[in-house]
């Protein structure tokens, strides 16, 4: 086979050769990499700064990649699928706050009892995702519901097992998987899904986007919102924003 057959590649995205015989162009520009950065022994920053100068002096762009929609259950099918699955009620309770309040689950995992302000309406975000404090808020139906799980018991965390320790993250996505397995639901669920819903909520009801950042714990300005206002047609103080949640719970 000709030398410049044998280093065709089968695939640009991974630069795999047709032959197993042949090295592969990106494995031989590797093993020269790690040579360089053992001779020179380069620590991280380094390293990340001579691979950002290569990418711009060769002018290699990172691929725009299309953005799609979350595909997602309306509130109904939750509802009518995905809780009529539940029999444990603090396992429905648990979807339920993270419906009602927009909650990362690793927020949910780590909020104390004390987190929560029953009178203010508010829960306590204690070092949220990128170390950020940030307070959320939850509807007063789904307070009233809080109020009479916790009655009589002694948490420290919010939802803890019946050994005193905290529902962990994966703890959580396991029981996720489990009860949308159940529901047999056309869209994928995950914990994530229920921040979705509840953004997209109250986008529909024209909270707006500098509210909805603060109370989400997005950094203000973030692309991250410019998809709610495609999946919903769309200064609101704290409750209006209760009053939103409450009509539809």
């Amino acid at each position: 086979m000709p030398k410049n057959e044998a280093n065709k590649v089968l695939n640009m995205g991974n630069f795999t050769t047709k032959t197993t015989s042949v090295k592969s162009p990106i494995n031989e520009i590797v093993s020269s990499m790690v040579r360089l950065v053992n001779k020179h022994k380069m620590n991280y920053d380094q390293l990340s700064y001579a691979t950002k100068q290569v990418r711009l002096k060769c002018g290699v762009k990172h691929p725009k990649r299309p953005k799609k929609l979350p595909q997602m259950p309306t509130k109904e099918e939750l509802r009518t699928t995905f809780y009529q699955c539940i029999h444990n009620p603090i396992h429905k309770l648990i979807f339920e706050v993270l419906e009602g309040s927009g909650l990362r689950v690793s927020e949910l995992a780590n909020l104390k009892v004390s987190d929560i302000d029953f009178d203010d309406n508010t829960l306590f975000i204690n070092q949220g995702k990128g170390h950020q404090d940030r307070k959320a808020v939850i509807g007063n139906k789904v307070l009233e519901k809080l109020k009479i799980y916790l009655e009589g018991r002694n948490n420290t965390y919010l939802f803890e097992s019946n050994r005193n320790t905290k529902y962990s993250t994966r703890r959580i996505q396991q029981l996720c998987t489990q009860y949308a397995k159940q529901a047999k639901i056309a869209h994928v669920i995950h914990c994530h899904t229920f921040r979705h819903i509840f953004i997209t909520y109250l986008t529909s009801q024209n909270i707006g986007r500098e509210i909805r950042e603060i109370i989400v714990g997005h950094s203000k300005g973030s692309k991250a919102h410019d998809i709610y206002n495609h999946l919903s047609a769309g200064g609101i103080d704290k409750n209006e924003i209760i009053k939103v949640l409450d009509k539809d719970s």
